[in-house]
């Protein structure tokens, strides 16, 4: 299908234009609000002891989150993809809820869950604070981003199949070297992709959160109710501002700092394809021709040499 160049650059211009509305212009309005009073308003406001706290406290439950969701979003990935057992469809479902289930709806049915009087509430009583304490944020952390890791993972185990893996097993590899030294690298740019997902959400999550956090700073207040807390509690409109662009920031170096290690992978990937790959020096042998007049002739000048020195040892 052939499309006309005007056609084109209408599209693209069309396609910048909404990103631009959508993205660009949002995010360079709170950018310029934030620094409007200049960076040393701008460092005040988030070198503050609940900015520094909430951010404390985002980053932690991003440690946490990240290596919990790695460790399940595999197994449920190889789960989906190489198990044959019964409720399978049940399980995509249930991998598939927090997209469709509001995270307000899940802080809900974590405090019917935790909280005073629920299911699992008598732990109070053991002194371990779920419900609007850190617990409570990690668990609302983990629901909305469990699907992450798994489908950025499944459909590449679906693609790389297990010839692979059947292969290593035939040569004698047990199943953690199966999986270390064949899967893992297989997957790994899918589970770069969805580690990257599950720490821009972790990041940003407010509506789980909010429901299960007690907003004190220092205690349960991450940087999204942070900036929620200064701009309708506090009404410090510039500080929600520079919270928000710090928010921005961090989100950004890990973009940033996660794109460096994947292109750092890709390179020593290439450098060990090159190594294994790469071309060897080889002699190629003379060629001779085995009954030409050359041959013919090296023969009777060997000859000639045996008679002439056999008529010598005679004489």
């Amino acid at each position: 299908m052939k499309v006309s160049p005007l056609t084109r650059y209408g599209l693209r211009t069309i396609a910048l234009v909404y990103l631009f509305i959508l993205l660009i212009v949002p995010v360079g309005t709170i950018f310029y609000r934030a620094f409007e009073h200049g960076i040393v308003q701008f460092w005040e406001w988030i070198t503050t002891p609940a900015a520094i706290s909430a951010l404390q406290l985002s980053l932690l439950i991003v440690v946490i989150v990240v290596p919990l969701n790695v460790i399940f979003g595999v197994l449920i990935a190889l789960a989906l993809a190489r198990g044959r057992f019964p409720g399978k469809g049940v399980l995509q479902a249930v991998v598939d809820l927090p997209f469709a289930v509001s995270p307000v709806v899940a802080g809900v049915a974590l405090i019917l869950l935790w909280g005073y009087g629920g299911w699992f509430g008598g732990v109070e009583s053991l002194g371990f604070r779920v419900i609007f304490g850190f617990p409570g944020l990690v668990l609302a952390t983990l629901f909305v981003t469990l699907p992450f890791v798994a489908r950025e993972v499944e459909p590449v185990l679906r693609e790389i199949g297990t010839e692979q893996e059947e292969a290593a097993a035939t040569l004698g590899a047990n199943a953690w070297q199966v999986f270390w030294r064949v899967t893992l690298p297989a997957i790994r740019w899918g589970l770069t992709y969805g580690i990257v997902l599950t720490v821009a959400r972790s990041l940003g999550e407010f509506g789980a959160v909010t429901m299960v956090s007690s907003n004190y700073p220092g205690i349960s207040q991450t940087l999204t109710l942070l900036v929620n807390s200064r701009y309708t509690d506090d009404y410090n409109e510039f500080g929600a501002y520079a919270a928000a662009t710090l928010l921005m920031m961090v989100a950004i170096l890990v973009l940033v700092l996660m794109s460096l290690i994947e292109r750092r992978a890709k390179s020593r990937l290439a450098d060990a394809s090159t190594s294994v790959t790469g071309e060897v020096d080889t002699v190629e042998p003379e060629l001779t021709v085995p009954h030409g007049p050359e041959s013919l002739d090296a023969e009777q000048v060997v000859h000639t040499h045996s008679h002439s020195a056999a008529g010598k040892e005679g004489v």
